[in-house]
């Protein structure tokens, strides 16, 4: 969190002022006891390691005095210093929240996982240092991942990097029995709000979308050999203009003519081909392949008669 301090440079500044700083950022960050803080101090190099513990609560005090409420250390609290409220905590109106909220609605899909884990980390450190209890429930329910594993989405992504060949026990949802699969991983997506992993069942030589909340163990992790892939869908459309999103790294604009924009864009499945072109809505108009314009047309036609009664 803090850089070392060099000696030399103290001298311009206020110590107690520093220490008071830092000692802020050591107690937002976590309860703290007088040995801990002293510890962070001398690594700091703001605090001889032969100086009291006086001073420390020389600085404490000094917190309190600028409006911060810190617990007294205690058995209670495991002997360590907790800092409950302080006056630089973040406020922040509904109209700012509401303006958020929309837009990152608007690019979260389209979003890389690792960037998703990174919002959520921040939401996370916004809402710990939010004022009003409403708006920090708020803003902790806006991380995409509060419902999974980090720790599993991390390693699956990095599976998906390396492109790994693995062995895995997944549920599934149309039989609801266990199902041991050999995938090669290529990519982690998020989705409705739902983390999936894309990739090539080995067995059945077809691309597989997998939902990682399904996967009850992974049993084997081995590099791919490299003779196996997945074959995408390749699509070509007219846009007529974009959505706040824009494309994904996978569409490319061919061309740009009078009808709108040519964009050519390649697909882990059917599926995902057909799921994206309905996304655009009126905005798209499907070229290629002939197949996929068929089941397009054909989706349009049985939403229409569910609408239309």
């Amino acid at each position: 969190m803090f850089k070392q301090a060099v000696k030399s440079d103290l001298s311009q500044i206020s110590l107690t002022g520093m220490r008071s700083l830092v000692l802020l950022g050591l107690l937002i960050q976590a309860p703290r006891s007088l040995e801990e803080i002293k510890k962070a101090f001398v690594n700091y190099n703001i605090m001889e390691e032969s100086n009291s513990y006086d001073i420390l609560r020389i600085d404490l005090n000094t917190l309190r005095a600028m409006g911060c409420e810190i617990s007294r250390a205690s058995q209670k609290t495991e002997h360590k210093y907790v800092l409950n409220k302080h006056p630089f905590a973040l406020k922040i109106d509904d109209n700012e929240f509401n303006a958020l909220k929309k837009i990152f609605k608007k690019i979260k899909n389209r979003t890389e996982i690792e960037t998703l884990i990174q919002y959520d980390e921040l939401f996370k450190k916004i809402s710990n240092n939010i004022v009003d209890e409403k708006m920090k429930q708020a803003f902790a329910g806006l991380c995409s991942m509060k419902s999974h594993n980090l720790e599993k989405v991390r390693q699956y992504n990095n599976y998906c990097k390396a492109h790994k060949k693995i062995t895995i026990v997944y549920k599934s949802p149309a039989s609801n029995e266990k199902e041991e699969m050999e995938i090669v991983a290529e990519k982690l997506m998020f989705k409705n709000d739902k983390v999936y992993i894309y990739g090539y069942d080995t067995n059945k030589k077809q691309s597989v979308m997998l939902h990682i909340k399904r996967i009850l163990s992974v049993l084997c992790v081995k590099n791919e050999d490299g003779d196996e892939t997945s074959e995408k869908i390749k699509a070509r459309f007219i846009l007529k203009d974009f959505t706040i999103a824009g494309l994904e790294e996978t569409e490319k604009i061919l061309e740009k003519n009078d009808a709108g924009y040519l964009v050519e864009g390649y697909y882990h499945n059917e599926f995902i081909a057909l799921q994206r072109i309905l996304s655009f809505g009126p905005s798209a108009i499907l070229l290629e392949p002939e197949d996929l314009r068929s089941k397009v047309i054909e989706t349009l036609k049985q939403t229409k008669e569910v609408y239309s009664g």
